[in-house]
């Protein structure tokens, strides 16, 4: 084993992402430790000792978030007070005297290092869709708990003490920029230039990183060599040589400290100080060792970050740079001048950084830029030497100095970003799933081997599910709001809704292959049917947009902008009043004659049936008591469905008992949110499609729905983070119109009771086994 460092260094972080799978112990890991430690170094042979090693250091990462403390205990409501050890949009996690908690906040997170009052509630769980990079064991390993910020003030701190703050850096024309370079606080950046840096993939320059750390710590090297001189001319070899080292040790830790140490300072301060030391000692720094080594670092001092993105951006953005940096500096001529070495190595810099964190942004992000080797070449030294040093200088230095070095960086930061906008092209969108990102992730190690690792990249990037001769309906967990895409047999697909707004159903479109849809139906123009439709119809091809009618002056903004969106996209737009020929389907309502509120947006759902085979499937959208009592009468003509997505999330305004007893599902399939405040689906829609039969799947409970059918069979599997791929078959549902999944959201424990306050008022009292997959006994009462 050429590199045992870096391999330990890795155990170490596998170890720590694997306990909350196992959860070992703390004194029996440091048990095993020892043991194999010792058996590690008694061992006459050496790949004993190598296993005994790895298993150790794998046995370290374990024991890492064993040894944190619980998390605190907090009440549904309550208030926190603690200081923010770190911070991402509108993110934060606040140390108290009683643990660690991840709070998230409405607008932007407050900054690392301030000290700040909150009164929270329990933060509701967020839903995640297949592929997405969500784990429910996340808050575990780090010992958190999770909390919303419902108010909160800043009671002191600040990340850059004994400096100016963002109001200072406003004097600049680019004053956002310059701030976030100097504190990694991006919220002060001007929506158009992120914007800009995300398309030319620069954006990381934002970001408090290695870059950062590096010039401190060279700045510093360079002043204090500089001075101590004249040590070296009074034969003090020694002070003379370690000063510098020593400066630089100090001046990064201290800057790391003061910005709050994101990852990536971490990793670079782990790095500067590993090397100080090895220069000290009189030994070469080995690259993959240095990196294994802060990646243990890291890992052991906090184990909550192995699952976060930044942690293995950072982390593959080095690993790339090592790996394949050298790749274009192995064609230059044996006497090549020294400019053509710079180029050579930054272009290989870029390139390989690039490809080291190729696999999370194509699993995450979905966004690379083409020319970002070319604007890296460019944009960077520029903004990496010039800009950010003077941006810090600006930010620690009094006046005139301060003023004079924030021109030069606002200055530089111009040029910068006029280069870029030249450079500008939008940029690919590559999209992977876990799998494709473990495949991009072995080209790593392809390095002397690049046409199979191109290979490779290609296969991963381009590899799709070919259509089986089925119809698939996946009812997509989006929250509180609805989302199904439908997959035909012949590769055609629909989307029916698009859920609250976010572009994560675009994110799954792409992991899925999809990148162009024949039609999408919009049921009702409300925000949590329609919110993820505009980046959708922005970035896909869309042959076909249905939707109930034009915008009128009281609906929601985001329906004018999509439909802007779709003339300009010149997507063809079908409503109900014009056109009510669906190829592949049959539009149940609004039809001819229609007498429903016209102010009652709910009741104008477009209500969408397929049917293949002897399978019939019913979208409803919200459509409530006027509208379903018109679909009554067509289901008893048509001999109802065999699949209904249940109106209006479950509410009581809907499903009313006729039209539930005339659709004779055999599923019923609510699309709600985790936890939501309006309590839906509500227990007396639940009750009205038990009566039938019917089997309940709801995506609160059970995640994202799948369905599939060949005209004859249905086949039904479910997803969540925690149980992965689920089958369903019919005999595993209960068919009792009350399940213990009815009141799996409502924090109903094995053997308790819960009264809702709503009207009828209504008592429950159940015994639940502990999977809340089955009841021994429940009893009603109703008390007006």
């Amino acid at each position: 084993m050429r590199e045992p460092w870096a391999w330990a260094g890795w155990l170490v972080v596998l170890g720590a992402w694997s306990w909350p799978l196992w959860r070992p112990d703390f004194l029996t890991l440091i048990g095993g430790l020892g043991a194999l430690c010792v058996l590690a170094g008694v061992s006459g042979r050496r790949r004993a000792s190598v296993v005994g090693i790895g298993a150790a250091a794998f046995l370290l990462g374990a024991a890492a978030p064993a040894s944190l403390p619980d998390p605190p205990q907090l009440a549904a409501q309550a208030a926190i007070r603690g200081a923010v050890v770190s911070a991402s949009q509108k993110r934060a996690v606040v140390s108290t005297g009683a643990g660690e908690v991840e709070v998230w906040f409405a607008e932007t997170a407050p900054r690392p290092g301030q000290r700040i009052a909150a009164w929270t509630r329990e933060a509701r769980p967020r839903p995640s869709l297949p592929g997405e990079m969500s784990s429910p064991w996340d808050l575990e390993r780090a010992h958190r708990v999770s909390r919303f910020a419902v108010r909160w003030e800043i009671l002191g701190g600040d990340p850059v003490p004994h400096g100016h703050g963002a109001e200072w850096y406003q004097l600049a024309t680019n004053g956002g920029l310059l701030w976030a370079l100097a504190s990694g606080d991006r919220s002060q950046v001007d929506p158009e230039t992120a914007a800009l840096l995300r398309r030319t993939g620069t954006a990381h320059l934002l970001a408090i990183s290695g870059l950062h750390i590096g010039l401190i710590a060279t700045v510093a090297h360079g002043l204090v060599w500089w001075l101590s001189r004249p040590l070296a001319g009074l034969r003090w070899p020694w002070p003379a040589r370690a000063a510098p080292i020593f400066a630089a040790v100090i001046a990064s830790c201290g800057y790391a400290s003061v910005v709050g140490w994101p990852v990536s300072a971490q990793r670079a301060t782990v790095m500067v100080v590993t090397v100080s030391i090895g220069q000290l000692l009189g030994r070469k720094a080995r690259p993959w060792s240095l990196l294994g080594l802060a990646a243990a670092a890291v890992t052991l001092s906090d184990p909550g970050q192995v699952s976060a993105p930044g942690f293995w951006l950072s982390f593959g953005a080095v690993a790339g740079i090592i790996a394949w940096a050298w790749f274009i500096v192995r064609w230059l001529p044996p006497d090549h001048p020294r400019w053509a070495m710079w180029l050579a190595s930054s272009l290989g810099a870029s390139v390989g950084a690039t490809i080291g964190t190729l696999p999370i942004i194509a699993w995450l992000f979905q966004e690379v830029s083409p020319i970002s080797p070319l604007t890296n070449l460019v944009a960077g030294p520029l903004l990496a030497t010039v800009t950010v040093p003077a941006a810090l200088l600006a930010g620690h230095l009094p006046d005139p100095c301060g003023l004079f070095f924030l021109a030069i960086a606002d200055a530089a930061a111009q040029v910068g970003i006029g280069a870029l906008r030249l450079l500008d092209v939008p940029p690919w969108t590559p999209a992977v799933g876990p799998a494709g990102a473990i495949l991009l992730a072995a080209i790593l190690p392809l390095r002397r081997k690049p046409l199979a690792a191109a290979g490779l990249a290609l296969f991963a990037l381009g590899v799709r599910v070919m259509p089986a001769d089925r119809l698939k309906i996946s009812f997509l967990s989006v929250g509180q709001g609805d989302a199904a895409l439908v997959e035909f047999p012949d590769g055609a697909t629909w989307l029916i809704d698009g859920g609250p707004p976010s572009n994560r159903l675009l994110k799954y479109l792409r992991r899925q292959g999809i990148r162009k849809l024949d039609a999408v139906i919009l049921s009702h123009p409300h925000l949590d049917h329609l919110g993820g439709l505009e980046p959708i119809m922005a970035a896909l091809s869309v042959d076909a947009f249905w939707t109930p009618r034009p915008p009128r002056e009281d609906d929601e903004a985001e329906y004018l902008s999509l439909w802007q969106t779709a003339r300009e996209r010149g997507v063809p737009i079908y409503t109900a009043d014009e056109d009510r020929e669906m190829r592949r389907g049959a539009l149940l309502h609004p039809l001819d004659g229609w007498l429903g509120a016209r102010s009652a947006v709910n009741e104008e759902s477009l209500v969408v049936a397929l049917t293949h085979g002897r399978r019939r499937f019913l979208f409803t959208g919200d459509v409530e008591r006027g509208g379903e009592a018109i679909l009554t009468g067509l289901l008893e003509q048509i001999g109802g469905a065999d699949v209904v997505k249940v109106a209006h999330h479950g509410s009581t305004t809907s499903s009313t008992e006729r039209f539930v007893q005339a659709s004779r599902a055999e599923w019923a399939i609510i699309s709600c949110g985790p936890d939501n405040r309006f309590r839906h689906p509500r227990p007396m829609t639940l009750h009205r499609w038990g009566q039938i039969g019917a089997k309940v799947l709801r995506t609160d409970i059970d995640g994202t729905i799948v369905m599939e059918t060949d005209g004859e069979d249905v086949w039904t599997r479910t997803w969540t983070p925690r149980t992965g791929w689920r089958q369903r078959s019919p005999s595993s549902m209960p068919v009792s119109w009350l399940t213990a999944r009815m009141w799996a959201s409502q924090s109903i424990t094995p053997g308790s009771s819960r009264l809702w306050n709503s009207p009828p008022r209504m008592m429950l009292r159940t015994t639940v086994d502990d999977s809340f997959d089955g009841i021994e006994s429940s009893v009603w009462s109703v008390r007006r």
